[in-house]
This record gives C-alpha cells, sequence and structure tokens, in this order.
C-alpha cells in the first residue's frame, strides 16, 4: 500500500496539482500509513513535515455535531425542538418569497434542520437574495475584525438571525451557516464559551494539544501556506475567509463551522474514537456508540438531495449530521465500505472514516476550493483496496 500510496501522491505533485501534502492512515488506533510531500510554505521554502499545521476549514463541523450530540444525550437538548428554544432571536424568522420579499416561514427551525443542512441558512454568496445579504453581513465582519467592535459568536446568532432565508427549513438542503449556529446553541445552552466547550468536551479528553481556532506565536513556524489556482497556477492565498482572521490571535468569532487549525496526529486522536464507538485510544469516551451512530446515519435521501446539492464528491453519498454517509458504492465508484462517512474542508482537508474496518484515512492539501480532491478520491480506493 505505501509503494502505490506514495506513486500516486509524487505523480498528482509532479503535475502540480498541489504544493504540499500530508497523508495518513489509521487502523484500530494504528497509524499503518504516514508521508508527507512537497512544500509546506513554497515562498519560504519550507517542507511539509508530518506536524504541519493546516487550515482544516469545514472539518470543524463533525467537532460540532458530536458537541451537540453530547448534550443530546445529556438531555440538555433535542434534535426536534425548535432553535428558538435555546436562541431566542430564532423565533418567527422570515423566507424570501419569489418576489423577494420576506414572509413568515411555513415551518419552524429546529435543531435537526441545523446538524443536517436543512436550515435555510446558506453561506454567502449571490445566487439569491439570502446568500447576498449573508455576504453583506460577512463584509461587515471583515471590516470590524481587529477592532473593538469586532463580532462574536453571540453577535453573530443574532444578525444571521435577522436575515430572510432563502427556503422554509427542512423543505432542501443547502450547505452553509448551520454549523456555525450550533456552535451558539452549545455556548448557550451549556453557559461556557464555544471554544472552551470543546477544549472541556473533546479537545482535552482526548489529549489534543494542536487543535485551536489560532495558533500560537510558538508554532507558527509550522503553519502552512495557502494557495489558490489561478491561470493555471497556484499562487499565494493571504485573504481571510468566512469570517476568520489570519489566525494569529484569538478571534471573537469561534466558528463552529470552519473556525479549527490542526495537524493529522492530532485531529486523529478525534477521527478515531468515531472509528470506535466514540471512544478515544487513551481510553476516553466522548460520545455514546447510539448517539455516533444518530451522526452517520443518512438523513436526506432519494432525488430530493440529488437535485439540491451539485457536488461531484457528493455523488453516491447522503448527508447525516455535519458529515457525508456513503450509500451507493457504485455511485460514488467507491470500494469503500457502505456507511463510511466524514467530510473535508474547503482547502482540501479530508478524512473518512469506516467503523466496520476501524479505519480512518486522512489526506491534507492547503488548496482553495479543494474539497475532496481527485487524489483524495484514488487514495481512499487504494487503502479499502490494500488493507
Amino acid at each position: 500500500m505505501k509503494e502505490l500510496l506514495d506513486n500516486m501522491i509524487n505523480h498528482c505533485l509532479e503535475n502540480g496539482d498541489f504544493v504540499g501534502a500530508n497523508a495518513a492512515v489509521y487502523q484500530d488506533y494504528k497509524c499503518i500509513y504516514a508521508n508527507s510531500f512537497g512544500m509546506a510554505d513554497r515562498e519560504k521554502n519550507q517542507p511539509m513535515q508530518m506536524d504541519s499545521i493546516f487550515r482544516i476549514y469545514s472539518m470543524t463541523k463533525p467537532m460540532t455535531a458530536v458537541a451537540v450530540m453530547q448534550l443530546v444525550e445529556q438531555g440538555k437538548l433535542h434534535p426536534d425542538f425548535p432553535v428558538s428554544w435555546y436562541l431566542p432571536e430564532f423565533a418567527d424568522m422570515k423566507v424570501y418569497d419569489e418576489s423577494g420579499k420576506p414572509r413568515p416561514a411555513k415551518t419552524e427551525m429546529r435543531i435537526q434542520h441545523l446538524l443536517n443542512m436543512t436550515s435555510g441558512m446558506p453561506y454567502p454568496n449571490c445566487m439569491n437574495q439570502t446568500q447576498k445579504d449573508v455576504a453583506a453581513f460577512y463584509y461587515e465582519m471583515e471590516q470590524k475584525r481587529g477592532t473593538e467592535n469586532e463580532i462574536g459568536l453571540a453577535e453573530y446568532c443574532r444578525r444571521m438571525a435577522e436575515i430572510p432565508l432563502e427556503f422554509d427549513p427542512g423543505t432542501h438542503w443547502d450547505y452553509g451557516t448551520s454549523a456555525d449556529i450550533l456552535g451558539g446553541v452549545v455556548q448557550a445552552v451549556s453557559g461556557m464559551d464555544y471554544r472552551e466547550y470543546l477544549f472541556r468536551n473533546i479537545f482535552s479528553p482526548l489529549g489534543m494539544t494542536e487543535t485551536d481556532f489560532y495558533i500560537p506565536e510558538e508554532k507558527q513556524h509550522r503553519f502552512t501556506a495557502a494557495y489558490e489556482p489561478k491561470d493555471g497556477k497556484l499562487i499565494p492565498d493571504t485573504a481571510c475567509h468566512l469570517g476568520l482572521n489570519d489566525y494569529r490571535t484569538l478571534p471573537a468569532f469561534i466558528s463552529g463551522g470552519a473556525g479549527l487549525c490542526s495537524t493529522i496526529p492530532d485531529y486523529a486522536k478525534f477521527a478515531n474514537a468515531l472509528a470506535h464507538g466514540g471512544i478515544g485510544e487513551n481510553g476516553a469516551r466522548i460520545l455514546s456508540e447510539k448517539a455516533l451512530e444518530y451522526i452517520r446515519t443518512p438523513q436526506i435521501g432519494g432525488e430530493s438531495f440529488k437535485k439540491d446539492q451539485q457536488w461531484d464528491s457528493l455523488r453516491g453519498y447522503d448527508y447525516g449530521c455535519l458529515v457525508r454517509v456513503l450509500t451507493d458504492k457504485a455511485e460514488a465508484g467507491t470500494i469503500a465500505n457502505l456507511g463510511e462517512f466524514g467530510w473535508d474542508g474547503w482547502t482540501g482537508t479530508y478524512f473518512c472514516v469506516d467503523s466496520l474496518e476501524k479505519l480512518v484515512v486522512f489526506f491534507w492539501v492547503q488548496t482553495a476550493c479543494a474539497g475532496t480532491s481527485p487524489a483524495a478520491k484514488l487514495m481512499r480506493n487504494i487503502v479499502f483496496g490494500n488493507l
């Protein structure tokens, strides 16, 4: 397996698909493959190392799903209850009608709508009025970043609740800001800052010391540069996206949807717990097996999901609680086991979990808009075909 993976990844690197990459495979908690390729920072001539720190963007979301389900199994939260029971500003939500005018929502937004991205709360884009409103708000967040008026998580939730939804909750699927709102829900229900909640209930129990919403100065030399494709080349990307800062200081906005940075060995402590029924290698249980099963249960399904989402990376997959779940091997073109689940980040940080094999696969690059890259798909089949 090592030779096959090394050859494939080196070929992609030589082809200019990415500047650098880290890849690893864990089974039964043990690392059975790990290698680094290319550069962590091309401009500084800094080679990639296994302890290089990546922006993981949406790989933050599965941690938010676990945080929510922890509160569910404690009886402090319920997926079927209205969001407004925990964040009152989400009562009486509006929806833009076909003429672009706000009208009362026909269905009340529930926690489950946030967990499975059917809330009607999108990311900032320009395809409809809701997305445009969200984009304007994110621009305001960027303008206030680093000032005394910087927008924090609680204010973020209040402001997002003022924006009319793009559809009635539960009627469609659209990938968006739901996990960030869930971070606000966890913060309100637990009575502690969302970052503190994650440290107390996930990071510290599992012994995770390299995962956070910013990178301290003493670790900055391990921080990977980001790149974006332009005119057939990969150029440095120095912009701050999705309301986030430059990771050098702790942000006011603790993003449960995209804010974390990590390393593969550190994130593996979390992913391995997912592969082993919620139990980390150190014996710490972060979630019950039943709650974990709820996370990886397909929740959208059928032609509706296929119509609403157009991502090639999700062909053959359904959506659970902030994770994809494999339901059709042929359509996905994968030899992974049915039920394989996981997610990826905007800059190409990918992971998948197979509970049957007690297996976790990682492929991380630092390229904007990469998501589940072709190399990640190739790696997945190599691993499952050569265990």
